[in-house]
């Protein structure tokens, strides 16, 4: 079972040791696809080779519940009738808790929970995503104007997100992570660095009405595989996807 959050892009599952963290990146990553693609409270049947699967599009969550053929549904659907209820009832009012990745999920490990977009792939590509919008805006706007906004966005997200100060904006509007910064890499880098961005593009009426998916165009199929568009989206219509 792998149970999705859609507001934290945080995921919880029961998997056998076979399923490796990339495996499971790979799976929230088309669970969230699939779900904004389906009514919300419905469910998909699929069938594969060996078995059988179903998803679950909840207000909260997405949910993908899958087994052997001979699956029971008629015990399964008692089991789920109270199961989903109450995993909605806990994402409805949770308190957002940090988490880590866990590389080796095993079966005796239950309550497993993976943030899968948070390594330093991923920190590689917000990196870049910030430096394309901020190189794109130079052409028009000037590199010195774009440094002086970037790093004005940069102390408001240092407010919440203090980290972020180890990151470094130079004068050619590139940004950097300073040396030794590497234990700035936690759960919340993500959401703080996507939240630089969408300050950033909307300090200004000059930016305002740019598109983020056209100015990262360049890594745009690599920033989709790790959740990049839908939590901006997400942030721009005032949904945190955080809490």
């Amino acid at each position: 079972m792998v149970a999705l959050d859609k507001e934290t892009l945080q995921s919880y599952q029961l998997l056998p040791a076979s399923f490796s963290s990339a495996s499971i990146r790979n799976v929230g990553t088309k669970l969230l696809r699939l779900s904004e693609n389906m009514s919300e409270r419905s469910r998909l049947d699929l069938k594969f080779e060996h078995g059988i699967g179903l998803v679950y599009n909840l207000e909260h969550s997405v949910i993908l519940i899958f087994g052997r053929a001979e699956l029971n549904f008629s015990v399964l659907g008692f089991v789920l009738k109270w199961a989903l209820q109450a995993i909605e009832r806990k994402l409805a009012t949770r308190a957002y808790e940090p988490v880590k990745i866990q590389a080796s999920p095993t079966w005796n490990q239950p309550s497993q929970r993976t943030r899968f977009v948070v390594d330093k792939k991923a920190l590689g590509l917000l990196i870049e995503a910030v430096n394309l919008v901020a190189k794109s805006l130079a052409k028009t706007q000037g590199s010195f104007w774009v440094s002086q906004n970037l790093r004005k966005s940069k102390e408001r997200v240092v407010r919440e997100f203090p980290f972020v100060a180890g990151f470094y904006v130079d004068n050619n509007a590139t940004i950097s992570l300073m040396k030794g910064g590497e234990g700035v890499i936690n759960d919340d880098l993500t959401f703080a660095l996507i939240k630089w961005i969408y300050l950033f593009m909307n300090s200004s009426s000059q930016t305002q009405s740019l598109g983020v998916r056209d100015l990262t165009a360049k890594i745009s199929h690599s920033l989709e595989e790790i959740g990049f568009y839908n939590m901006y989206r997400r942030l721009a219509e005032g949904r945190s996807p955080k809490r």
